[in-house]
């Protein structure tokens, strides 16, 4: 694998803590891990080959940090959650000030490679190196200068007792002493010739170094004299530590797995079973404070951890030491994955343990393609190929008869394949790899080719090197498709039967939706090289790339998100095994599971309340989760500022009860809402009018209110009346108790001021007088008669007749009534006054109705009717008035008779008139003459 030299800082941290939600790594680094570190019982960090990773959670979880590099770092040394420094081959030290988020190069002053690192003080410090450095910082890190030793050989490991006395074992025995912490060394008697790689002191006169060929010293002078202890293996042993809680505990690891403890102070040592076939190399551990807990690590990403100090252990993660090429997912839990060397691991459990089944030559691995989850092919060099039927337990070579490296396949059967080479090379199989026909087939390209598809039988498609892209109808002849970019097109994958996408170098993506035929770039704002790509159907897909850049798509591949991974390394194969879960491989052994899960509950809002029409502030605790997004709503307002964040401004232009709210949301989903409810007050409106009666009775109770408004208060007067409930609220109830004109005052205030008076007028009123005089006949005969009283504003007129004597036809309600009288005798006509408050006192007039008495004989000489007293007929000369109609009315009142007169008629006769008494009635319109005529 070629790396580039040098210290490369990577923008951007992606916690375990958070891309779990998204991608989560399975095993290990295949990357060694040489120290550890524990801030306090719940962080931690350990560095290592290009590597530093960092626990928040006492080791449950890893995650990987944004610093890479040539080399190793071979120790860690914190003073706090924030500040450490890390110091390794080459004389490289890296220094954090935000608790590993970001790192910075420190000018160590050498070029050797430095071993150990230790805190002394809380700025003092000290490193040691392979050739007999010490290396002493007194400003935390930021400055090194060189301090003599005496000697030149390795110095391994250093362990302060106080901030005075300090130790450091190296190589060839080689034990030092400081009592000034660290400015001036003394060399101590070992004893030994051997390599002494750890130290650690139990009490200031007690303690232990541990070495190569499981040497095992213990001091009990602070250091004078040194007694080789019995350790009963012959390993080198890397380093050995002291439980905090029982100083007796003496806990050691070292290379083949070897992990000793001693709970007598070193006088015998137990080895702890880390399995029968394990040969990782452990480098070092270190205690969780103030506990038993204690995590070592070692080769290829090898962590464990004890919780009983030593006596037994739990293998945490473990790596694989291989630069992964690609990787076949069938189901969301079994799966192939390929690398160097012949290497193929197969998994049934979506990665969390991995079988290794490699083919039988060490030859890296290029390319693969599986039918179903037990049958498949995979490619590599000089046309080597091998299939297997049983998911890898067995392997057959299929070579083709080429030198180029096999690059990929595509099966249209167990059987029916073709494959894609370098220089062009396309070959097909009909009989599972036993013969591969390349003759009968014509590419026109010597550009590298990486992979093939077909649409359907006939057409299908191959890319490759400098934006190769070759399409056949038939797989005979293949043409050359113009190109539309020079970089190396890298993979390819077929979304349905007539679109496909492929990407490349230089985060080149093109789609094509007619079969290949055409293409067009898709646009993104990477320029990282794509390695691979894979669809689940027409709209969800993933490409990963170099950096650990993993995209996602939604849309066919017209808009793409990045989902981080929680890795720099390169990755080199992507496979979706189900809608919501993929997995990806690529270097330093990088196998990452995505699932996809919707964001989890986010906090509370804080924030103001309740504010006038202004701009408020509104946070939550929760910080956007890479891969998602917080989405913040105000009802009421508009967010001008923060949306996507954690806090957003918001000006609010709606008074009254508002919200805002927050969700968290990803390609999976929505997490659950939070929301904060907001009064949101103005200067109440004076514009507004006060709803009640404008016009009252005097000792009434009325209601007058406004709108209702939240956090206002309401400053209700009342002239002519008092104010007997709601006082301050938008409702109040007021008793009138002054007859006149008067009005309601109100002034509205909250907390933003005080708004202009609003006013009401309102007319208070008294029950109405006594009406005048009833005018009108108060004798009366069965006829209609006019009735009526002195006008009075705004009074309504109630007239009744007494015992049912007539009715009244016209003029109910006014001062003016026309009455029929439908019986004789004595009847009261009344009329009671009444306005909105009250009736007031009537006024009667006694009538008496009587057909006889009641008729009136108006005097008209020029008229003459005879003979009277009749025998049945009568002779009528009407004079000089124009009479227009003639009644003939008997003793009941009713009309026995009925003329209507011509103009100028001056005689009538009537004959057969009924005996008794009868009315002659004549009328010109506008009086009537009535004569009493007897008929015997």
């Amino acid at each position: 694998m070629q790396k580039t030299l040098g210290l490369f800082l990577i923008g951007m941290l992606i916690s375990t803590q958070l891309f779990s939600q998204t991608w989560a790594r399975m095993q290990s680094w295949g990357l060694d891990l040489e120290a550890i570190s524990w801030v306090d019982s719940n962080v931690g960090f350990s560095v290592g080959e290009n590597l530093i990773i960092r626990t928040s959670d006492g080791g449950t979880t890893w995650e990987e940090l944004p610093v890479s590099f040539d080399g190793k770092l071979l120790g860690v040394a914190f003073w706090d959650a924030n500040t450490g420094v890390a110091v390794g081959d080459n004389g490289l030290i890296l220094k954090t000030q935000d608790g590993g988020d970001t790192w910075s190069q420190k000018n160590s002053t050498t070029n050797q490679s430095l071993k150990s690192i230790a805190v002394a003080t809380e700025n003092r410090l000290l490193a040691s190196s392979v050739g007999g450095q010490i290396l002493l910082s007194t400003n935390k890190g930021e400055t090194w200068t060189k301090i003599t030793s005496g000697t030149n050989q390795s110095l391994n490991d250093i362990s302060f007792i106080n901030s005075d006395t300090v130790y450091i074992a190296g190589d060839q025995g080689v034990i030092l002493r400081s009592y000034d912490g660290g400015n001036k060394w003394s060399p101590l008697n070992s004893g030994q010739s051997t390599n002494l790689n750890g130290i650690a002191f139990s009490t200031p006169l007690i303690g232990y170094a541990v070495g190569d060929a499981g040497k095992i010293l213990k001091t009990l002078d602070g250091g004078n004299s040194w007694l080789p202890q019995i350790s009963a293996v012959t390993t080198d042993l890397k380093k050995v530590a002291i439980s905090k809680l029982d100083i007796r505990i003496v806990t050691v690891v070292g290379d083949l797995a070897t992990a000793l403890r001693s709970t007598n102070s070193a006088a015998t040592f137990a080895k702890a079973n880390l399995g029968a076939t394990n040969t990782r190399n452990i480098k070092a551990l270190a205690y969780i404070p103030a506990s038993n807990l204690v995590f070592a690590v070692g080769q290829e990403g090898y962590l464990i951890s004890s919780t009983n100090a030593g006596s037994s252990y739990t293998q945490r993660l473990a790596g694989i030491r291989n630069d992964f090429s690609g990787t076949d997912f069938k189901t969301d839990r079994v799966g192939h994955i390929i690398g160097q060397r012949g290497a193929v691991y197969i998994t049934s459990n979506g990665a969390t343990t991995l079988t290794s089944r490699p083919v039988p030559d060490a030859v890296d691995l290029i390319g693969l393609d599986y039918w179903n989850t037990a049958f498949g092919y995979v490619g590599s060099n000089s046309g080597k190929m091998f299939r297997t039927s049983n998911s890898g337990s067995a392997w057959v070579p299929v070579h083709a008869q080429t030198p180029e490296t096999i690059t990929g396949f595509y099966l249209f059967a167990p059987s029916v394949l073709y494959i894609t080479g370098t220089n062009g090379y396309i070959a097909r199989s009909f009989d599972s790899g036993g013969t591969w026909d390349r003759a009968g087939i014509k590419t026109n390209t010597t550009e590298n080719l990486r992979d093939i598809t077909f649409f359907d039988y006939q057409v299908g498609f191959a890319m490759g090197d400098n934006g190769q892209i070759s399409w056949t109808s038939g797989g005979n002849t293949w043409e050359n498709l113009p190109k539309l970019t020079s970089e190396d097109l890298n993979a390819l994958s077929k979304l349905d039967s007539n679109t496909a996408i492929i990407v490349g170098d230089a985060g080149v993506i093109l789609k094509s939706v007619d079969t290949a035929r055409t293409w067009r770039k898709i646009d993104v704002p990477y320029t990282e090289n794509f390695t691979s790509v894979d669809f689940w159907d027409e709209y969800l897909g993933f490409i990963s790339g170099d950096n650990g850049l993993v995209l996602q798509t939604k849309d066919g591949g017209e808009s793409w998100v990045q989902i981080p991974s929680g890795t720099s390394r390169n990755l080199t194969g992507i496979s979706v095994g189900t809608p919501t879960v993929a997995f990806a491989v690529g270097e330093d052994g990088t196998i990452l599971r995505y699932e996809c899960i919707p964001p989890t509950a986010l906090s509370e809002i804080t924030g103001e309340n309740q504010l006038c029409l202004t701009v408020g502030y509104y946070s939550i605790a929760s910080s956007s989760v890479p891969g998602s997004q917080l989405v913040w709503r105000a009802d009421g307002g508009e967010i001008i500022s923060g949306q996507g964040t954690n806090q957003v401004e918001v000006l609010w232009n709606k008074p009254g009860r508002n919200g805002v709210y927050v969700s968290m949301e990803n390609f999976c989903g929505n997490g659950k809402t939070s929301s904060m409810e907001v009064i949101v007050s103005a200067i109440p409106s004076s514009t507004v009018q006060i709803e009640g009666n404008g016009s009252v009775c005097l000792n009434e109770i009325e209601i007058y209110k406004l709108p209702n408004l939240a956090g206002v208060v309401y400053a209700w007067n009342a002239s002519g009346g008092e104010v007997v409930g709601g006082q301050g609220t938008s409702q109040i109830q007021i008793k009138w108790t002054s007859s006149g004109s008067h009005k309601i005052s109100v002034i509205q205030e909250n907390e933003c001021g005080k708004a202009a008076t609003v006013l009401k007028p309102v007319s208070v009123n008294l029950a109405p007088d006594q009406p005048g005089e009833i005018s009108g006949e108060s004798q009366t005969g069965l006829w209609e008669t006019i009735y009526e009283v002195p006008a009075q504003e705004g009074v309504n007129f109630k007239w009744k007749i007494s015992n049912e004597g007539g009715k009244i036809l016209q003029g109910q309600g006014s001062e003016k009534v026309t009455v029929l009288w439908e019986k004789e005798g004595d009847f009261q006509l009344s009329i009671t006054p009444e306005n909105e408050c009250n009736e007031g006192d009537a006024r009667i007039l006694h009538v008496n109705v009587n057909v006889i008495t009641g008729l009136p004989e108006k005097e008209d000489l020029t008229v003459r009717i005879f003979p009277n007293p009749s025998s049945g007929t009568l002779s009528l000369e009407l004079g000089d008035a124009n009479y227009q109609s003639l009644q003939v009315i008997n003793s009941f009142g009713q009309v026995i008779q009925s003329l209507d007169l011509i103009n100028g008629s001056k005689e009538i006769r009537l004959e057969h008139l009924p005996k008794g008494m009868i009315m002659i009635q004549l009328s010109t319109g506008s009086n009537v003459l009535v004569r009493k005529v007897i008929v015997r």
